[in-house]
Order: structure tokens, then sequence, then C-alpha cells
């Protein structure tokens, strides 16, 4: 055990007195010796032998021991060994003996005294003595203190955490005992930093913090990891149920309404649970894998705990080689966009087309979104990804239109994460002015998930384009995150319909209906409806006669790479086709 550990054990607050220790079996010497030291600022505990000194150690801490060298039982030396043996390494140990032989001088240094003081005891030289000390130790856990808590909520920071977990784990190796340790995520802590500043996001920072340390026991070690991550060693678990117990009661207490200045807000937590010995022997591998599982909680809703499973760690490594994949991506060029034709059904012409994100491994081949969009999403890589998309849609617009090709609408999707994190207003802005595209010929495209989950945030932002002249179409509508009745004063023109639907048409009878009422519903809101997935005559026979105006699909075309749409647009074009 090293001196940070000790320290902490038992914190001292800067307001408190300095603790000496004082073990001597003669009574006489002990009353000396404490009136001496009464006119000082110290707290001066008594010990009659070597024993009672340790037990004193290991509760009080002191900054200072004054230890006779000749006591019954376990003698000062002996004493002074076990001591420094079990880890109180940084508390000074002042010798006061009768012996003043060499031997028994370098002994008292061996077993890790600081100084040693014969009697017949010299007072003011003790008084001195001990001043001198006590101020010297008392001004270094002062700045131990400091590098070692963390300054906002004066819980232990990260470095002084593992340290304890390190110790935590000796001692449950030591006796076949588990731990566990939970990694405590406050959700949505952003939101709350962005909407009320990042005052009031220290609030909450110091509100859960407190929360945490009332729930859990005085043994137990909560810990502020950094941002809104706190983590919190339990020793002496009694298996998995005790630990569902534990983090089932950490995250109703984390339900909580915190008053931050004038306003109230709701604050949860995710929790992830990693068990010793079963998920890592070392404090770095039980972090990481609690770390994991805390993860995995926030994907499965959030306000909740997950155990931690092999199988984590396994997807963890899969996403982050991933992720660092698409990083490189991005910086070697090798995502590329596809454009699919969008069709006017009425008149079977080309009314636009959607820019598709594709990525051109360079072993893999082409590698469609769904297998890298959601990683870059969560990761942010969706916002240089985003800004790069704009540019060059706006720069492909602008070479089919000096080209002489006409009605080339382009659909560009957007996610709720771009809304979030980029001025979307401005990046459209710089581009159409780059290229000299107008608003009329940009079409932009929210999923429904995306605009319900964030209706506020987003929905500025669409009036805006709405302004610019650009069309706004809501993708994937009609699996279950919103009603058409619920949107209708957002600045919605084109309804697409999700893919999924029109697959079971005309045959399954859900499906038909499902499509059947989101058209009534477009036509009474004056909205047009797109279908996409269209594969064959009857499926689009059924639409036509329900009022569909646009739609996409194989049985025109999948999405194309630039040059292979021009060609599939001059066939329609001069009837080649």
């Amino acid at each position: 055990m090293n001196n940070v550990v000790s320290l902490f054990e038992n914190p001292l607050k800067d307001e408190e007195r300095p603790v000496v220790l004082l073990a001597d079996d003669d009574p006489s010497i002990r009353l000396m010796i404490r009136h001496v030291l009464e006119s000082e600022d110290y707290d001066i505990i008594e010990a009659e032998d070597g024993l009672d000194a340790i037990k004193a150690v290991e509760k009080q801490h002191p900054a200072l021991i004054l230890l006779d060298a000749v006591m019954p039982g376990l003698d000062g030396f002996a004493t002074c060994q076990q001591i420094k043996d079990r880890g109180h390494t940084d508390i000074p140990v002042i010798m006061i003996t009768g012996l003043d032989d060499d031997a028994s001088v370098e002994r008292a240094y061996d077993v890790g005294a600081i100084d040693y003081i014969t009697k017949p005891i010299k007072w003011a030289v003790l008084k001195h003595r001990v001043r001198s000390v006590v101020k010297r130790v008392m001004a270094e856990r002062k700045i131990l203190r400091l590098e070692y808590r963390d300054t906002l909520t004066q819980l232990p920071n990260r470095l002084l955490f593992i340290d304890r977990l390190e110790q935590a784990i000796v001692r449950a190796e030591r006796h076949r005992e588990t731990i566990a340790l939970m990694v405590v995520d406050i959700d949505d802590f952003k939101l709350v930093n962005d909407s009320f500043g990042h005052e009031a996001g220290d609030k909450l920072i110091k509100a859960v913090a407190e929360l945490l340390s009332k729930s859990m026991r005085r043994a137990d070690t909560v810990a502020r990891l950094g941002g809104d991550e706190f983590a919190i060693i339990i020793e002496n678990v009694d298996g998995v149920d005790d630990a569902i117990s534990i983090a089932g009661n950490l995250t109703t207490v984390l339900e909580h309404n915190v008053r931050l200045d004038n306003q109230e807000t709701h604050t949860s937590a995710s929790v992830g649970i990693a068990m010793y010995p079963d998920d890592g022997s070392n404090a770095s591998t039980l972090l990481k894998n609690a770390d994991t599982a805390m993860f995995r909680a926030k994907e499965q809703g959030r306000r909740c705990f997950q155990f931690y499973k092999a199988e984590m760690s396994v997807n963890a490594m899969e996403r982050l080689e991933l992720e660092n994949s698409i990083r490189q991506a991005i910086e070697n060029g090798e995502l590329v966009i596809h454009y699919q034709p969008t069709i006017d059904v009425h008149n079977n012409e080309i009314a636009g087309v959607e820019a598709l994100l594709r990525w051109q491994h360079p072993e893999k081949g082409i590698i469609a979104p769904d297998d890298f969009l959601q990683v870059a999403i969560e990761s942010g890589l969706i916002v240089p990804i985003g800004e790069w998309m704009i540019n060059t849609i706006c720069h492909q617009l602008r070479v089919w239109k000096d080209a002489g090709m006409e009605n080339q609408n382009i659909s560009i999707n957007l996610t709720a994460k771009q809304f979030k994190d980029q001025d979307l207003i401005s990046l459209f802005k710089i581009a159409m002015n780059e290229h000299q595209i107008e608003g009329s010929e940009l079409n932009i495209e929210v999923t429904e998930k995306s605009l319900i989950s964030s209706e506020g945030e987003i929905e500025a932002t669409l009036n805006k384009f709405h302004d610019m002249g650009m069309t706004i179409t809501i993708d994937d509508f009609g699996i279950g995150f919103a009603s058409l009745t619920n949107l209708k004063d957002l600045p919605i023109d084109v309804v697409k319909i999700d893919g999924a639907f029109i697959a079971g048409v005309p045959d399954n009878e859900h499906d038909v209906a499902v499509v059947n009422a989101i058209a009534g519903l477009t036509r009474g809101l004056k909205m047009k409806l797109l279908a996409e997935g269209i594969e064959n005559e009857r499926q689009l026979e059924m639409l036509k006669g329900l009022g569909c105006q646009y739609a996409q699909g194989f049985y025109w075309s999948k999405a194309l790479p630039p040059h292979q749409y021009e060609q599939f647009y001059l066939n329609r074009f001069y009837n080649l086709g």
C-alpha cells in the first residue's frame, strides 16, 4: 500500500486539527508530554502498548507518532515496523527512549523512525520538533489532497480511485471476496450544459455526487472519474444478487428532480457493473469492462444498469476498429456518393435524385451505410462526413446543370446529430453560394425517428431551410414513432413511406391498411407522398391508385455512381432505355 491510499483512507478536512499519537506504557510520561503539547492545536490520543498504537493508527491516521522504544509485549521497534509494513509510510515516527547506544539508534532508523529522542526528555526540544514535523506533514497532506481530490465534488479523482481499486483487489484476493465496480454516467448531461450553461452543469455534477455519497455505505469508495462519469467500489459483495439490489437502488436514487437556479430538470443515470474476480483480475481491466457495460446500458435506453458480458468486449473492439477505419476512410477519400432517381409516377419522368452515402473500401468494395453509419453518428464522425457531403452534392449539381441535365433536384439526408452539432444553415449557404445553387434545387430529408426525438431542436432549422426554398421530406414514415397529426405544424412537404410496408403490398392486408392510412392523411394535410422500395408493376399500380406522386426502387434503378446515373438519365431522356 502506498502513501496515497493510507492518506485518504481517513481523509482530513482542511479545518480539522492534526492528530498526534502518543504511545508509552508509563502513564506519567504520557501525562507530561500531553501537558507540554496542550498549548498546541493538536488532538492527542494515547496508547498504552504497541498493539493499541497500531489500532489507533488504523482508525485515526495521525500526523505524527511519538513512540516509546521499550514497552511490554510488542516493543516500539516492532510496533514501528508493523505500522510501516501496513502501508502507513507517510506517518512520521519519533522514537522516545532511555536507550542511547549506537545499536538502538541504528535500529530505530532501520524500522522507519525519522528522529530519536533520549530520556530524560528535554521538553522544549520535544515541543519544537513536534511542531516542525506536524506543520510539514499537514502541508504535504494539503498538497496531496489537492492532487488526488476532484476540485468540484471533493470526491476522489481518477488517480486516487485507481489506487483504491488496486488495494481493494489485494484485499479481496487475500480474503477470497467479491468486488462490484460500478461506473455511473449521467444521462443527457450535454443537453443540460447546452440548455442551462456550464455553471448549471457543475451544479448538476455536485448534486449527483451528493446523491451517490449519501446512498452508499461509508466503506464504499465513490469517485468522479471526469466529466459526468462517476465510479463506485463496493467491497465484500455477496454475489450478483447483492450487486443487482445495489444497482437498482442507485438508478432509483438518481431518478431525481434537481433545481438549477430557477429551473428544475430531471436527472437519471446509466450504470455499468463489472465483478471481481469474474470480469477482471486487475484495476484497468475491471474499469474498462464496467465502462463497456455502462455504454451498453446507454444503448438499452438509459436509466438502467447492465452487467458486463465477455461478448461486450468483442463488440467494443469491433466498434473501435470500425470507428478508426471510418476515420481513415474520411482521410483517404474512400467515401463516395451514389444517386438514386426519384420518379414522378404519373408521367414516368425523373423528378430528382437522392444522394446516398457509400464507402468504397479498398479491400471489401462498396459498403452500404447500414454497416457503418450508426457508428459514424455515435462517434461524431458524421459531422465532417456531412460537411463533405453538402459541398460534394452542390458541386455535382453544378456539374449536371452545366451539362444541361434538367430536374436534378437532389435530396440530402441529415441526422439529428448534425442538427445539434453543426451550423447547417451556414454550411449550406457557403456551398450553395460557391456552386451557384438555388434552394429550390435541394431537398432535406430527416427520418421520422430523428425528427420526433429532437423536434424542438430541429424545427427551427427546418423552418429556415424552408424559407430558403428547400423542400422538406420526412423519411421512413410509418414505423411507429409519430403520426402525421403530430407533425402537421412542421414544415413538411413530402412524406416518404418506409420501404418495409411497400414490400408487403398489395398482398399483405396489414401493410395495405398502413399505406392507405398514410395516403389519406397526406391528402388531408396537402402533403405529397413518396414510396420507396418499388420492385414490380403491381406495387406501382396500387400506389398510383392511392394518389402517390413519387416513387423510388429497383423497378427503375438502384443507387448509381455519378457517371452511371448520367447514362441512366440520358437513356430515359432520349427514350433509349
